[in-house]
């Protein structure tokens, strides 16, 4: 019985020494897996720093090649076109070469990330010349409302009518060039912005025409109203140009209306026409 009991002790030693090998042998490998866990985590995101500095580095190294010392791309822009009346309707239609022209001083400042790209602003001025022959409106009238007449209306009739109204303006423009260097080699576009400050709002009316259709005062007479206080004082407009050299097509939106609230209907002026860029 006593050799049983000693035989009994020394398998369960045999067994809790191979347990605590085992045990050991697990141990270390989960701390080996760990560390090199850990490792990968580090180098993965040392990788990721290191690619992104070297991403950053070419897109460098690309255009530092470029001489941008010399460029100058539409510093100074002269445009002339159609314009019109958007939501026009009855006796607000216009009638006749209705006709705007704008000049702009600009700047362009390159993107340094992609000089393809750049920024344009400056300061502009504009004149609207909006025709409404054959039609009066009373801009120096005292009702709340512009009131725009014809002879079959029982009001003034003018053989030629306009509005004319300037403008001081801010562009700002968002330009792609194809040609870094020197842009007016090739196409460039550009979207932007521009804010227009009010200066002066006035109709000229040539040549009263009576009820007949004969001249009243004779074909040189000429009346000049200015009075700014049916139109909004400020306004916003929506561009567009497309270059090739120094010739430019352009087109304008504005985004708010040119008659004041309860003046009138909401009438949201536009012009497209040509106009040149130069450097």
């Amino acid at each position: 019985m006593a050799y049983k009991g000693k035989k009994s002790g020394i398998r369960k030693k045999y067994i809790f020494s191979v347990v605590a090998l085992f045990s050991v042998c697990a141990l270390h490998a989960q701390v080996t897996d760990s560390s090199a866990a850990g490792t990968s985590v580090a180098d993965s995101l040392l990788n990721a720093r290191q690619v992104q500095k070297k991403g950053a580095n070419e897109v460098q190294n690309k255009y530092a090649k470029y001489d941008l010392s010399k460029r100058a791309i539409d510093h100074f822009m002269f445009q002339f076109g159609f314009l019109g009346w958007a939501n026009a309707t009855g006796q607000y239609t216009l009638h006749g070469f209705s006709r705007e022209f704008n000049a702009a001083f600009m700047l362009d400042h390159p993107f340094k990330s992609n000089p393809h790209f750049s920024l344009g602003y400056g300061i502009g001025y504009s004149s609207d010349n909006a025709f409404m022959n054959g039609k009066y409106a009373d801009i120096g009238g005292t009702s709340s409302q512009l009131n725009i007449s014809t002879g079959s209306t029982g009001g003034n009739e003018f053989k030629k009518f306009k509005l004319v109204f300037t403008y001081a303006e801010i562009p700002l423009e968002l330009r792609l060039s194809n040609n870094i260097e020197n842009p007016t080699k090739g196409l460039r576009f550009a979207i932007g912005l521009k804010g227009g400050l009010l200066l002066q709002a006035h109709s000229k009316a040539k040549n009263a025409i009576g009820s007949t259709g004969q001249t009243i005062y004779g074909t040189g007479y000429v009346e000049k109203i200015y009075n700014k206080r049916f139109f909004n004082s400020t306004k916003a407009d929506a561009t567009f140009r497309m270059s090739l050299g120094i010739f430019t097509l352009y087109g304008t939106y504005q985004l708010t209306p040119l008659l004041k609230n309860g003046a009138g209907p909401t009438l949201n002026p536009y012009s497209i026409g040509f106009g040149l860029s130069l450097m």
